[in-house]
């Protein structure tokens, strides 16, 4: 009786529910073939599992987050790198990844895979997330920034909705143009003029502080100082008057 192996759907119709078109598609044949597939020959596996792909992604998809918060969040998200930290992990996070797999692109009626794991687990579902946006970002060459920030937005975008501004205006013009963009320093540099132009902060730098800080401190010592001789020579008059007045008496 020939062997019977999990039937999935093709590379082609997930290429449409994720929006983008690979240029090698063997990328994304090798993001969606698990490890047991590999071991037992399924017919249609790629000859390498996802593993490695998905610490490409893993990479890929920490950046990518980290910079859609920071063009995308509130000034009181885009100020604090825990407040980034913490709305990254909304995401990041393998639960959300697994979930995000699962409900939204229904990882399971394409990934290949062995007859050991006909029912797909959370970690299966996190790792093949990471190899498809491994993929994605070993596919798309110069456009890379570009268009892992568009697939990421596209499915994650409403896991951190709550940290964004109403507006998108705060986007960085590489994020809406269709040529080659800026790599990261340039960009971060705009986006801080931007903010600053848009809407001024009002808190104090970490120098300033540290400046008025140490203002303080030569302050106090100025006035324990002043202190200090005021005492001093409030005594010396006292004894000077107390060896006068002795002198007097005698």
């Amino acid at each position: 009786m020939p062997r019977q192996y999990i039937q999935t759907k093709s590379v082609t119709d997930f290429e449409h529910v994720i929006g983008y078109t690979f240029k090698k598609q063997d990328l994304l044949r090798q993001a969606l073939t698990h490890a047991s597939a590999v071991a037992e020959n399924h017919p249609t596996a790629f000859s390498r599992d996802l593993t490695s792909l998905a610490f490409v992604g893993d990479a890929a998809l920490k950046y990518s987050v980290a910079r859609y918060l920071f063009l995308n969040g509130l000034d009181s998200v885009t100020r604090s790198s825990a407040e980034l930290h913490e709305g990254a992990q909304r995401v990041i996070s393998n639960n959300v990844l697994a979930e995000i797999g699962r409900e939204k692109l229904h990882l399971e009626e394409y990934l290949v895979r062995g007859n050991t794991h006909r029912i797909v687990n959370m970690n299966i579902y996190a790792d093949c997330m990471e190899a498809i946006l491994g993929a994605i970002a070993l596919d798309c060459g110069t456009d890379q920034q570009e268009v892992i920030f568009r697939v990421v937005e596209k499915m994650c975008s409403d896991r951190v909705e709550p940290l964004l501004m109403q507006t998108q205006g705060m986007r960085l013009a590489s994020a809406t143009n269709n040529g080659i963009i800026d790599w990261p320093k340039s960009e971060l540099q705009s986006a801080i003029h931007n903010r600053r132009t848009a809407s001024p902060r009002h808190g104090r730098s970490c120098c300033q502080t540290l400046g008025r800080f140490f203002l303080w401190i030569f302050a106090i010592y100025g006035l324990i100082g002043f202190c200090f001789i005021v005492i001093n020579e409030f005594e010396s008059i006292s004894s000077k008057f107390k060896k006068e007045r002795r002198w007097y008496e005698l």
